[in-house]
Order: structure tokens, then sequence, then C-alpha cells
């Protein structure tokens, strides 16, 4: 590409769906948009890859089209890390379910977290393109000033006054000049010099308002900071919230970032890690598989987990940093094998696997009325069966002891070790939604997860849990 320039949309679709997709486009041109599509932005000879990973950083934001088609072979390897940087700019993701498709497909149920926009009928749904077209809108400046930057260009530039104005200063400063210098009169002069082209009166006092500054160049950084905002809470109550865990990656009990997660055709994943501090390298240099010996570990990404086996690890220095290519594979030994799903002692087994996601987010021991004998047996299913995975209490109790004074990494931490539990006892199949909020010693929980879908004629259930869990105990 000659010219990096900003797009207002970066279009990521199957190329079996591009009839569609072109369509859209030229609807959203007509509408004074430019929409970024590979067929016409890609010159021939420069490899397809490397120009989507650079345009991403001039784009405003991002439609996921789903077709009937299912998802290309590009999708698969490139969209988790095309989603996960979008959500780390602050880029806006719009998911468009084009005509003949009805819900999301399996692997990507964590778009639903987002509004989304249903072409039903044809690609020529009006009501459709209105909706794409505004939620683009969304991130596009408009040309005319709104009323508060209206009032603080105002404010800033220097306002002509009239001779008749001027002379009504310079008598209300003669007249004013024998007064001793006071914060009060101060503000007197104040409003006193700043008369408004209106003859607004200086007794009367203008509202005081908070104005943010933006950044005109960059309007993805302005939603970063108004999301950075909102998720920071007040300053009062030092609140801290978080629901995506973005690029970070846990391996057993270690966090690393990566710079690029990507699936293979064999169902293997690759994870890119560039790091400068020694102790991290010695933990990744460790998982190096032997000959006969290849390392199991505890994995867990964004909304995936699972028991993994190292297959390889490649190292090399990337300007005096070392980076770390590792692939990692499900290791099917480390999962219980062959379990059914039963009712025990009149509880069925999504009411079991809801008393088990509340013991690992909120320390909630069943309250149940049973007695001694039958209350050991739930409380045995509940903690896991007899899988290597079990729980005994909340997971964050003993995270929060050790990361207390570094509270973001405290609450990645907790994220993706509880995405870990909740999938590895088999609690939920689908991670829906897990936002934690941190006050002070008290971490707010709201989960939503589907469970595994174990009958053709039965819907899987849906586990939801909501409330707060005492870190100091």
């Amino acid at each position: 590409m000659n010219n990096l320039l900003e797009f207002d949309v970066f279009l990521a679709h199957n190329s079996l769906d591009k009839v569609f997709v072109r369509e859209i486009a030229k609807k959203l041109r007509r509408g004074r948009l430019k929409p970024w599509l590979d067929e016409n932005a890609i010159l021939p000879g420069e490899i397809i890859q490397e120009e989507i990973q650079r345009i991403i950083l001039h784009i405003k934001s991002t439609i996921i089209f789903i077709g009937k088609n299912g998802l290309g072979r590009w999708q698969k390897v490139e969209l988790r890390t095309l989603y996960t940087q979008c959500i780390e700019r602050g880029i806006l993701v719009i998911p468009v379910l084009l005509p003949g498709v009805s819900n999301f497909p399996q692997e990507l149920l964590f778009l639903k977290e987002h509004k989304w926009i249903h072409f039903i009928n044809s690609i020529n749904d009006e009501k459709a393109i209105k909706e794409l077209k505004l939620a683009i809108r969304q991130t596009k400046p408009t040309k005319k000033q709104s009323k508060s930057t209206s009032q603080l260009t105002s404010l800033k530039q220097p306002l002509k006054k009239t001779k008749s104005q001027q002379e009504s200063l310079k008598s209300t400063k003669k007249a004013t000049s024998h007064l001793k210098s006071s914060p009060d009169i101060a503000n007197f002069k104040n409003r006193a010099t700043n008369i408004s082209s209106n003859n607004k009166p200086a007794s009367v006092k203008l509202p005081i308002t908070r104005i943010t500054q933006i950044n005109e160049s960059n309007p993805a950084s302005n939603r970063q900071k108004a999301k950075s905002n909102f998720t920071t809470g007040t300053s009062k109550n030092k609140a801290k919230t978080i629901n995506n865990s973005g690029a970070w990656v846990l391996l057993n009990n270690n966090l690393f970032k990566t710079e690029f997660v990507g699936s293979q055709t064999d169902k293997s994943i690759v994870l890119d890690i560039l790091t400068t501090d020694a102790e991290k390298e010695a933990v990744l240099r460790k998982l190096q598989p032997e000959h006969y010996n290849k390392k199991q570990i505890h994995y867990a990404y964004q909304n995936e987990a699972d028991i993994v086996q190292v297959e390889s690890i490649l190292v090399k220095s990337v300007k005096g940093k070392t980076m770390f290519s590792i692939t990692i594979k499900s290791y099917s030994q480390g999962q219980i094998n062959g379990f059914t799903e039963m009712n025990i002692n009149g509880f069925s087994a999504d009411k079991i696997a809801e008393l088990r996601a509340r013991l690992i987010l909120l320390n909630e021991a069943p309250n149940v009325t049973l007695n001694s004998t039958e209350y050991s047996h739930i409380n045995y299913w509940i903690q896991g069966y007899s899988n290597s995975i079990k729980i005994e209490k909340c997971i964050f109790l003993d995270l929060w002891k050790e990361l207390n004074k570094k509270i973001q990494t405290f609450l990645i931490h907790a994220r993706l070790l509880a995405i870990f539990y909740l999938k590895m006892t088999f609690t939920v199949e689908h991670i829906l939604e897990l936002k934690l909020t941190l006050i002070k010693n008290t971490l707010s929980v709201q989960f939503r997860g589907q469970r595994k879908q174990y009958y053709a004629n039965q819907e899987p259930a849906l586990i939801q849990v909501k409330g707060d869990c005492l870190l100091n105990m």
C-alpha cells in the first residue's frame, strides 16, 4: 500500500462472501464513508497479511462479517489477533450477520458481547444499512461543532470589543483601581474583561463545565480514554474494572503478554512472546520439550483455556529483545474422559455446575439443607469429581495475597485463572461474559457461561453468577 490513509472501517470477511461485502462497501461509500476492502487497497505483488497488519493502525472501526460459508482460512488464523488489537486500541467492533445466517458460530460467541447488525432478507436491507452507517459514524468526527466545543472555542479566542465596550471597560478598571487585590476582586475583573459579544451582563455566572481534551487526529485514542475513565471509576472509590484480558496469556501460573496468537490446521496454537525480563525468559526456557518428555502446562487466553502440551519452542533476538515462538497442543490425557452428567441427591447437573461456579468466583459454600453424608456427597461433586482439577475455595484469595500491590496485574491474572478453572472443571463450555471490578478489598463478579450440550433435543443451560468476593479472609 503506497499511502497509509485513515479509513472509517475495516471489512473483515470470508472471500466466499465477497459479493455481499463488495455491495455493502459501495453503499458505505455513497454515504461518504471510507471502507477498507482488500481488493481495492492491496496492489499486485504485495503480501496480503503484511498489508492487513499495517492498516490496522489506521482504521477507526472494524466490521466482522459472518456469512453462511462460515469462517474463511484468513479469519480462523487472524480474527482473534484482529479482535485483540481492536480492543486494545479502542477500535469499535461491529459484528454483521449476512443473509442466510441466524446465529453466531460457536467459535465466535464472544462477539455477541457487542451489539450486532443483521441483514435478515437481503443485502438491500435499508434498515440494516442505516444502522451500519450510524454505528460507523460514532467514530467519525462531525463537521458541525458541538455546543460544548463551540463554548470552549469562544472562551479561548480573544473577543473583538466595540468602542463603547472598550470605554466601559476603561471606566470599570479606573473605578476599581483603588481597591486592594483579592481573589473575589480578581474574579470580578475577569468577568468584566471577558464580556461576551451578545452583551451578557458581567453578573451572570456561566455553568462550570468539565472539558476533556480531545485528540482530533486520533479518534481511537479518544474512545480509549473514555473507556479508561469509565472502567477506572472515581478516585474516591478507587474502583477498577476488567472484562477482557487483551493480549495476555497465562501459562501455568505465569502471566505473559503476547505479540501474536494463531491457530494452525492441526489444531495447535502458536504464541509469540517478546520479553526483556530475565526471570520470565528463564520460565519460558524451562518449557522447552525434551526428546522423550514434553511439558504439560495450564493455558488460558482471552475466553479460552486448556491443558496443553508444549510441542516446540523457537527462540530468536529482535532488536535486543528475546522472542519466543511457542507451539502448544491440547493434551487430551490431562482431562477427564467419559464423564456423564447426572443428578445427585435431587440436584441437577446444571445446579451443581452453578454451585461450583459460585465456589470458584465468590467463595460460597453450598447453602443446602442436607445431612452430613448427603452434604459430603454433593460437596464432592461441586469440588470437581475425580478429576485432576479440583476446587476447595475461591481461586482469587491466594492470588490477592501475592498481587494486592499490583492491581492491574491482579485483575488480568484473576480473570484468566477464572477462565481456566471454569472450563477445566466442566462448569461451562463457553465463557459469554466475565467482568471483574475491584473496590478496596472486595472483588465484584459478573459472569455468564454456556454449559456443554449433552442432549440434541435440549438447549444447553446458561450459568449466571453475580456477587462479591471478600479477598481479605
